[in-house]
């Protein structure tokens, strides 16, 4: 099928729109512009066969159609091929697209999209190439083919053709665009906002070439920088291996040992973890150190204990061999995908650690790691109840303390295991935990800084109990009186606000009359009596005399309001009625002003005008004569 045939089965029907059509001196014409039938002497851009020009008056979409034949279909297509042309005649602005360029110093960029001035030239040669463009023009003093797309695009051959030519060229594709669209819309497309892209720019395929250089270098230096730790990493392996062999006439013994056994956690020293034998010694005794070292003891001071820190910390002692120092971490990666076995020394140590945490023996504090506390109680508490007693004997007076000393503490009998405290203390016993509490306990005592103990364990503190429990009976007898004192102070403060804020609002006995006045919204109290109870008191009784102050405030402007309009009535009453009758009318009950007189009945405007209704009455029967 070709391209005719193809452009007939999509277009060659009414509904194709066909709405341009060639006038004699071959302009378009649009179908709004000619006049109905023959009449509008046109043919078609296409096949140049009669068009008849259907209008509104035939009841159909206005367009154009062939005279007693059918479609071509090339029509509309044609027409849009024309009409661009047309257009670079009236509007020399074209919107290049964006493409790849090379900068100075020749890396590849993007060249932004750009609007430029054209200038149309007419194609009337045929080169070696066979290309024929839609528009042939000249931008920034280059030479550029158009080619306009409606429903055939450039194909891979004639891309070639392009290249081989060497013009740049760029395909504007109006497709989407509405056969019967406006020579304004078609404009706008062609110039702006048609899609469009560079078929071919000698730039282009230099910057193109340059990309793919820069990528191939770029793989090259990849592959390149990948070989080195692959082959270091293999290498790490064997060294790895050698350094097992090494560990196999190792002893098992190990620092602090009997230590660990009596707290229980000895099981979990000696665990093989990957990576053990990047260590100088036998995982026993670097994981020994890590339980006594860094977690007991706190060798890593305020830092988080970490598998990274703790690595360095071993480090520094000499733990670990030279050859395992500090390994690039893809090396590291690519020795373990060689033998699941190595591991570099910071993961040996994360993963003795995981295995510490999921034991129970460390647990997550911030971003490290933390013992538990029922192992570091056990660790510590023979060395800080030691120190504990010493600071205690201490603070005791030499005619209490007698001979006692540490030792000597610890070489006397505890009462409920029957042991020696140095015994009963070992890590491990029950016993220990307790004691170390229970001097603790006696220490914060001493320091001011706890309640009194009720156990002296064994130590010479009945004077110093008693001289604690006085002191604390005289301190609490203290605190009362001064939250005593401090209560009242508040409640002195809180009448005297009250007080401020009356004499501010009130005046004369009104004052003493709203102060001590019981009031049943106040619980039965007086509003001193609500101040001096609480802060919500002192709100209530503030609140009730605002609303005292409105209620007066209220009552005056009544009070004001109604004198004003008993003046209006007397003189109304006096300018109507004769002397003798003024006072009567003024001072006479009536059934109308709710057996009130008028000077009493009115108080507003409304009542007002209601006692003017009887004064003119008054004023018809007792008027001026």
């Amino acid at each position: 099928m070709n391209d005719h045939d193809e452009a007939r089965k999509s277009f060659g029907s009414d509904s194709a729109q066909l709405v341009y059509g060639k006038r004699a001196d071959g302009t378009l014409a649009h179908i709004s512009e000619v006049v109905r039938g023959l009449a509008c002497l046109c043919i078609c851009p296409a096949c140049d066969g009669q068009l008849v020009a259907r209008t509104k008056a035939d009841f159909r979409v206005p367009h154009f159609a062939h005279n007693g034949g059918e479609a071509c279909g090339g029509g509309p297509e044609t027409a849009l091929h024309l009409l661009a042309k047309e257009v670079f005649r009236s509007n020399p602005m074209l919107f290049l697209p964006e493409r790849f360029a090379l900068d100075k110093q020749q890396r590849v960029f993007t060249l932004p999209a750009q609007e430029v001035a054209t200038e149309f030239l007419r194609m009337e040669y045929t080169d070696r190439e066979r290309i024929i463009p839609d528009l042939y023009v000249r931008a920034l003093g280059h030479e550029f083919f158009v080619e306009v797309a409606v429903t055939h695009f450039s194909d891979a051959e004639k891309v070639e053709r392009l290249r081989k030519h060497g013009v740049p060229s760029i395909e504007i594709d109006l497709s989407k665009l509405p056969r019967d669209s406006t020579p304004e819309a078609i404009a706008e497309a062609v110039l702006r906002s048609a899609k469009r892209q560079w078929l071919f720019h000698p730039n282009i395929d230099k910057a193109e070439a340059k990309r793919e250089e820069i990528e191939r270098q770029r793989q090259a230096e990849l592959a390149e920088s990948l070989a080195k730790p692959i082959a270091q990493g293999k290498s790490l392996t064997l060294t790895y291996k050698d350094a097992v062999e090494t560990f196999k006439s190792f002893s098992a013994e190990y620092p602090r040992k009997a230590d660990l056994e009596a707290v229980g956690i000895a099981e979990h020293v000696g665990i093989k973890v990957p990576g053990f034998a990047c260590f100088t010694v036998t995982p026993a005794v670097w994981q020994s150190m890590i339980l006594i070292d860094v977690f007991h003891e706190s060798a890593l001071g305020n830092q988080a204990p970490a598998a990274i820190p703790i690595a360095n910390y071993l480090e520094k002692r000499g733990l670990i061999r030279p050859q395992f120092k500090r390994i690039p971490r893809d090396v590291a990666d690519y020795a373990n995908s060689f033998d699941w076995n190595f591991a570099p020394p910071w993961k040996a140590v994360d993963s003795y650690l995981k295995h510490l945490a999921k034991a129970g023996v460390l647990f997550p504090q911030r971003s490290g790691m933390a013992l538990s506390g029922l192992y570091k109680s056990r660790l510590t508490v023979v060395e800080s109840a030691t120190q504990a007693v010493k600071w205690i004997l201490a603070q005791l007076p030499a005619a209490e303390r007698g001979n006692m000393t540490a030792e000597s503490w610890l070489d006397s009998v505890h009462a409920d295991s029957g042991l020696t405290f140095r015994a009963a203390l070992q890590p491990g016993l029950e016993f220990a935990f307790e004691i170390g509490s229970g001097i603790n306990a006696i220490a914060h005592m001493l320091a001011k800084s706890g309640p009194v103990p009720r156990r002296t364990f064994g130590l010479p503190i009945e004077a110093a109990l008693e001289r604690h429990s006085a002191e604390g009976a005289l301190r609490a007898a203290e605190q009362r009186k001064e939250r005593l004192e401090e209560v009242a102070r508040y409640r002195q403060s809180r009448r005297d606000r009250l007080c401020v804020d009356v004499e501010q609002a009130l005046t004369g006995p009104a004052i003493g009359e709203f102060l001590n006045t019981k009031r049943a919204d106040l619980g039965g109290m007086t509003p001193v009596e609500s101040a001096e109870d609480s802060e919500v008191g002192l709100s209530r009784a503030r609140e009730l005399l605002s609303n005292l102050v409105r209620q007066r405030e209220d009552e005056a402007e009544d009070a004001a309001e109604r004198q004003l309009y008993r003046e209006k009535i007397t003189a109304d009453a006096k300018r109507t009625l004769s002397a003798g009758n003024v006072e009567s009318f003024l001072n006479a009950r009536d059934d109308d002003l709710g057996r009130m007189t008028p000077l009493l009945y009115v108080r507003d405007e409304d009542t007002y005008r209601k006692a003017l209704v009887k004064l003119s009455q008054w004023e018809r029967e007792f008027g001026w004569p």
